[in-house]
């Protein structure tokens, strides 16, 4: 059995579906409305700016891991 969602516009219509055979298992007086909110966006724990200080040794500590690479690698 397939699912479909039919909306008439008033009762004959209903009438004359019946008179063509459709099987109509339930009639809805009013459609449910289902009211959804908007999904919170997750928390930006890592976001915003680093310190001077801190970009700093974090540029070091990136040089000094690429020197090692490098170095490994010949």
């Amino acid at each position: 059995m397939t699912l479909v969602l039919v909306e008439v516009a008033d009762e004959a219509a209903v009438q004359r579906l019946r008179l063509q055979g459709v099987r109509v298992v339930g009639i809805v007086a009013e459609p449910a409305v289902v009211e959804t909110q908007p999904e919170q966006p997750a928390p930006r724990k890592w976001a915003g700016a680093l310190s001077g200080a801190d970009a700093d040794s974090l540029r070091a500590h990136a040089e000094q891991i690429r020197d090692e690479w490098e170095r490994d690698m010949q």
